[in-house]
């Protein structure tokens, strides 16, 4: 082979990985959109796409609009809280990310190792996690101090909770027999064997003698977290009472009233207090981002 066949055959591929190193390069950096001079491209929403539908139950089915609209909130957020003078360090980012680790169930470093093996790019990541401690931080410098919640505004939602029957003052602490529903259940017979028992212990050693597939203390439960047939059943008992047999989706049932305790209303004015103040929280956060979005250029690129 001669030189100049040699040299323009370097040449050819010089050219060649060029070529597709600009296609893929100006792919990746297509824009979306620019907010205040700053760019969200295609692949920015591609690889949140893709770590929402990684973390979640999601379809990827038009997704991509209300990715946008969220990178470009999120992008507003992080300005917002630079330009105030409010910072983020990488032990804060860490500790986000541990955070997550812990309400997955998963060990620390796992989630990286997930992310890499599922093509997820890290920074999708680290980016969503700064612009939520980002904003969290402000909220707690701008919004917080104007948080307050009066007593007439307590008492008027304790009146609404109570109207609503979303407070109750008592917590019924419950051990509870399921049968399988294709069991065949002799009713009079698990009546009469449960009939003379007056303590939860030996109601639920009694039912696993007779074969229940659960037969637990379920501890102390508000009754009105419970389904309507069964608070409806639990209302009319005292401690030590037995319910009827019910049958519900989990199985054939019976509940025993092991005690009933009184709850602390300080502590349901402190509950209702917080979901006042959260409200408030997020009506203000609300207003103040629209408000900031107002004020910016969002140039969205078709």
């Amino acid at each position: 082979m001669d030189l100049n066949n040699l040299q323009k055959k370097i040449i050819f591929v010089i050219l060649f990985i060029f070529l597709y190193t600009k296609i893929c390069y100006s792919d990746i950096q297509k824009i979306a959109v620019v907010v205040n001079d700053e760019i969200i491209s295609e692949y920015d929403i591609n690889e949140r796409i893709k770590l929402i539908t990684f973390s979640s139950e999601i379809k990827n089915n038009n997704l991509r609009n209300k990715v946008l609209n969220l990178l470009i909130d999120e992008k507003i957020k992080i300005q917002e809280s630079k330009k105030i003078g409010i910072s983020i360090s990488n032990k804060d980012i860490e500790r986000g990310i541990n955070i997550i680790e812990k309400q997955n169930n998963m060990d620390k470093g796992q989630l990286k190792i997930k992310l890499k093996e599922k093509n997820i790019s890290i920074h999708t990541l680290t980016e969503q996690i700064t612009g939520e401690i980002l904003w969290q931080k402000l909220l707690s410098r701008k919004i917080l101090p104007q948080i307050a919640v009066t007593e007439n505004e307590l008492e008027e939602a304790l009146k609404i909770e109570k109207n609503n029957l979303k407070i109750i003052n008592t917590k019924f602490n419950l051990s509870q027999i399921i049968f399988e529903k294709k069991l065949k259940i002799n009713d009079k017979k698990i009546y009469k064997s449960i009939k003379n028992i007056n303590n939860c212990p030996d109601f639920e050693k009694k039912g696993k003698l007779l074969g229940a597939k659960i037969s637990t203390n379920l501890g102390d439960i508000n009754i009105n977290d419970t389904p309507k047939i069964i608070k409806n059943a639990l209302n009319k008992l005292n401690i030590g009472d037995k319910t009827n047999l019910i049958t519900t989706s989990n199985g054939i049932q019976i509940f025993m009233i092991c005690d009933i305790k009184v709850v602390d209303s300080s502590k349901q004015k402190n509950k209702v207090r917080q979901q006042i103040a959260r409200k408030k929280i997020f009506n203000l956060s609300k207003k103040y981002l629209d408000d900031i979005k107002r004020n910016s250029v969002i140039d969205i690129r078709q």
